[in-house]
């Protein structure tokens, strides 16, 4: 298989900045997805929950329906919360790993990376004017 995409392997510090904002970009999509979810269900099951909330009367089957969408309302609320809460974790690694990558590199990696290649050019441009002049 051919990898398109390629990852930056030459220093840790590129690769903890750019896992970190992976991790931040997919978190968010998972926010959006469990709010999503948790929202359609709990729409899904308001209606007849609703309904069987205004009957005071309800059969024995209508109880136990009543009390089976109570339980998964509050089930779907307490794993929003879970989900939203370790997704707000993951997203806090993701920025730390983001800030901690890109600060290291900016102010470590890059300058000695910039220096060489500018060391570099002045011995190329050293030995280009030698091999002109002889």
């Amino acid at each position: 298989m051919e990898n398109r995409v390629p990852l930056p392997t030459d220093n840790i510090f590129k690769f903890y900045s750019l896992f970190g904002l992976l991790l931040v970009i997919f978190s968010i999509g998972a926010v959006i997805f469990v709010s999503k979810s948790t929202n359609d269900l709990v729409v899904e099951i308001a209606v007849e929950y609703k309904i069987l909330e205004a009957d005071p009367i309800r059969t024995l089957s209508q109880e136990t329906r009543f009390q089976i969408l109570q339980r998964q309302l509050e089930v779907a609320i307490k794993n929003k919360h879970f989900f939203l809460s370790s997704l707000g974790v993951v997203i806090l690694i993701g920025i730390i790993m983001m800030g901690y990558g890109f600060r290291k590199w900016h102010t470590e990696i890059q300058p000695l990376q910039d220096e060489m290649a500018r060391l570099c050019l002045k011995k190329l441009q050293r030995e280009l004017g030698e091999d002109e002049s002889a």
